[in-house]
């Protein structure tokens, strides 16, 4: 026999929200969650909640929490009895967890932002203090180059000196060994150096710019380097809950899923951002032939009893190891 068509699920767009069905529902008593999750250990439920991201489990929560909670609020009596293992209490305590994992995403990405715009921030600082850098030290190297002479001795060592500005550290050494090779040209007080120097003007101050300005490209270079300060909710964090609200998504699909098969006005729940994760149970009906046996001359090895061989099954969820 035909099975028939199961309706299609709610999907109109005034759907309570994840917070309404937690007014209607109420506050799940406390200890439930430890007592559904017992046997289940930390990296199970890391685990589970790896294989895919949070706003995807969410999608689902939100949409198939709603049908479940309208389905049974309208159901008779008869209809309740075929949903055996859901309840009111076990979708307020999924309501609830799946409220928990919204919330963690919330303050998650709302910290990869901040961290980012920080980013940003010590970046374009780094840049302008580079920028900065380089022209000082461009200009250096003219004066120290006007004061250094056209010997070649000296024109060498100002070319050692000023290096290179492949990157902030290198272009602060530069800046520091130019500082280092002023103050030795004003040291000379007397002699073509010194008068050199006065033509240049090259004075202590300007030393001092070229050290100041090495210094700061150095910090703004180990700012921007630095590590962000670990966040509050971790990417550990979120696979956990996303493991238990998986968890507890998979008994109620579960239920609607054998409810359905006894009575099709019951909705199945199907998961869609999650549909990776699951995958309808399928059961082959036997066949019976007249007479209650095989078909004449069949020949074939355990061709069946009168009652046909057991459905074959696959589970809902791959990689089934819910405690529940």
């Amino acid at each position: 026999m035909v099975k028939p068509t199961s309706p299609p699920e709610e999907t109109i767009d005034n759907d309570p929200t994840l917070e309404s069905l937690a007014e209607r529902l109420g506050k799940p008593e406390p200890g439930i969650i430890e007592a559904l999750l017992d046997g289940t250990t930390e990296v199970q439920l890391v685990e589970r909640g790896r294989q895919i991201a949070s706003s995807r489990v969410l999608t689902d929560l939100r949409r198939l929490y709603a049908t479940a909670h309208a389905c049974w609020s309208g159901a008779s009596k008869d209809k309740r009895e075929k949903l055996r293992g859901f309840s009111p209490e076990l979708l307020a305590l999924a309501v609830e967890q799946a409220l928990a994992l919204e919330r963690l995403l919330e303050a998650h990405e709302s910290a990869g932002q901040k961290k980012d715009a920080a980013r940003a921030t010590t970046d374009a600082a780094l840049r302008e203090r580079h920028s900065r850098a380089l022209l000082l030290r461009d200009q250096a190297y003219e004066v120290l180059r006007g004061v250094a002479g056209s010997g070649k001795e000296a024109r060498e060592e100002l070319a050692q000196a000023v290096g290179t500005a492949e990157d902030p550290g290198a272009l602060a050494r530069g800046l520091t060994q130019l500082a280092a090779l002023g103050k030795r040209y004003l040291a000379q007080k007397k002699g073509p150096v010194a008068v050199r120097a006065k033509l240049m003007r090259l004075d202590q101050d300007y030393v001092a710019r070229l050290e100041e300005t090495a210094e700061e490209l150095t910090q703004a270079a180990k700012t921007a380097a630095a590590r962000p300060a670990g966040q509050k909710v971790t990417s550990g964090d979120l696979d956990r809950a996303d493991g238990i609200n998986l968890i507890l998504l998979e008994q109620i699909v579960r239920v609607f899923e054998r409810a359905n098969e006894q009575d099709p006005t019951i909705p199945r729940l199907v998961p869609i951002a999650t549909r990776r994760l699951f995958s309808r149970s399928t059961r082959k009906k036997a066949t019976e032939t007249p007479g209650g046996g095989g078909a004449a001359g069949s020949g074939s090895a355990g061709s069946g009893s009168a009652g046909g061989a057991p459905p074959d099954e696959e589970d809902p969820v791959e990689g089934d190891d819910a405690p529940v």
